[in-house]
């Protein structure tokens, strides 16, 4: 029997998946919107702030959102309705994990949020999806853009 939610193998897939769903199409309820918490806690000061009490500060907004967007259940009913996928830096779903984008080396180095890898499994619960775009600091591994191809997902070069 089949789950009325989406499986997802890897969360950087996911994440793709959730902006466009919640902060494009607005179909999953009322978007998550640490960012503009976290710039409004800290409007005064989280410019002037030295990088150990920024890391400290973001923490708290990393731990929560990646908690968030790994347990957000996503109806199976909504995958039509994905076309195309975009990977990329400025992805809203990124801010509000990490509203700074520091450390880059601990939170985005490919384990966060770069596509190193999808299932077909993942994949194939997606009966509309044409292409995908990624626009990474790293590039996705040959590997995943052979398996694309194989399924007839039109990889779009970075912009």
């Amino acid at each position: 029997m089949e789950s009325e939610f989406l499986v997802f193998d890897h969360l950087p897939f996911k994440l793709t998946v959730i902006e466009v769903l919640m902060y494009r199409l607005k179909l999953l309820g009322e978007p998550y919107n640490a960012m503009d918490e976290f710039f409004e806690r800290y409007k005064d000061d989280y410019l002037t702030v030295s990088d150990e009490e920024a890391l400290w500060r973001l923490e708290e907004y990393i731990e929560r959102g990646t908690r968030y967007f790994t347990e957000l259940k996503i109806p199976r009913s909504l995958a039509p309705k994905i076309r195309y996928l975009y990977s990329g830096e400025e992805m809203n779903v990124y801010g509000n994990i990490n509203p700074q984008w520091l450390d880059w080396e601990k939170y985005e180095d490919g384990a966060m949020f770069a596509i190193t890898d999808i299932s077909e499994r993942e994949i194939k619960q997606f009966p509309n999806l044409e292409g995908i775009t990624f626009n990474m600091y790293l590039d996705p591994p040959e590997e995943l853009l052979r398996k694309l191809e194989n399924l007839k997902i039109e990889i779009n070069p970075q912009d």
